[in-house]
């Protein structure tokens, strides 16, 4: 990690809102303002070196404050790695996510499952333009969520393009990534675009509810290539591009960090169904408690 990197007052202000984002709306209420954290980060200084700011953080009694300046450091990694194509510590990253999560009361964390079957915690999200859009998650494949899923569902829409950019990094497990393509109208045609349409509280982070609408474009689908990725290792998926990713690592878990930016371009967001259906409610699971999976990673990870 580049723990001798300093960050900036003014560096800190522009992660505040992004990262509040990433936390349940009670979270607000306990958290000092980004002034008051500043104060207290930074005191006389406009600059800390993260190694600092590590040491100084595991002496600070005030949990919510914690919990912020793990995920900031952490998530400031990601973004650093991402940007100027560098490895990622994707180990040293988890354990600074994972501790923000764990010190504080379950209700403040988002964490539902989408559509696609796993667990999604949001971490970061920066989203004043679709050019400038960036969004960080965990995601946690582990047998215990299919309680939760309706898996015949999971699997007939489960090919989709993003409209972002996207880039995972494997924390632990198997994780599979096939990627597809298609023929428009072709005499054997057996799936069918979709469109997403999701209900009014879109804006309210992995807290909205959608179904998948049938567009009467009929294709032939055809997978293009299989990929496996494991611990450490890393895929990125162009937008626009179809895909479905999954885990083999059952009965254990696998994770991974998964970033969407606008800055690589943007491009139409679709699933693919079967073209039989005409529209079908997505898979949501709301206020899953984490704290589990968790532990499992962190035993897989020793």
């Amino acid at each position: 990690m580049n723990q001798n990197i300093n960050i900036t007052d003014s560096e800190f202000k522009t992660f505040y809102e992004p990262l509040l984002k990433g936390y349940g709306e009670e979270f607000k209420d306990v958290i000092k303002s980004k002034n008051d954290i500043c104060k207290l980060i930074f005191l006389d200084s406009k600059r800390i070196s993260i190694e600092k700011l590590l040491s100084n953080i595991e002496k600070e009694s005030d949990i919510y404050i914690k919990s912020m300046i793990y995920r900031l450091i952490g998530v400031r990694e990601i973004i650093y790695c991402r940007e100027n194509k560098q490895k990622l510590d994707v180990k040293s990253v988890w354990e600074l996510i994972s501790k923000s999560i764990k010190i504080i009361p379950k209700e403040y964390t988002i964490s539902s499952i989408g559509s696609q079957g796993f667990l999604s915690i949001p971490l970061y999200k920066f989203d004043e333009s679709l050019e400038s859009f960036d969004f960080l998650r965990l995601h946690i494949w582990d047998d215990s969520l299919n309680e939760y899923i309706d898996l015949e569902k999971c699997e007939n829409f489960s090919i989709h393009t993003h409209t972002f950019f996207a880039e995972s990094w494997v924390i632990a497990g198997k994780i599979i990534n096939n990627r597809f393509d298609y023929n428009i109208n072709s005499e054997n045609s057996n799936h069918s675009f979709f469109k997403v349409v999701y209900n009014s509280s879109l804006n309210e982070v992995n807290q909205h509810t959608s179904k998948a609408v049938n567009e009467k474009i009929d294709i032939e689908l055809y997978q293009t290539s299989e990929e496996l990725h494991l611990e450490n290792g890393n895929y990125k998926i162009e937008a626009g591009k179809l895909h479905k990713s999954g885990h083999k690592n059952s009965p254990l878990p696998s994770a991974t960090f998964f970033s969407f930016t606008g800055k690589n371009g943007l491009d139409k967001s679709i699933v693919i169904g079967p073209k039989h259906i005409s529209e079908s409610v997505i898979n949501r699971k709301m206020i899953i408690d984490p704290t589990e999976l968790l532990k499992k990673i962190d035993k897989q990870l020793l």
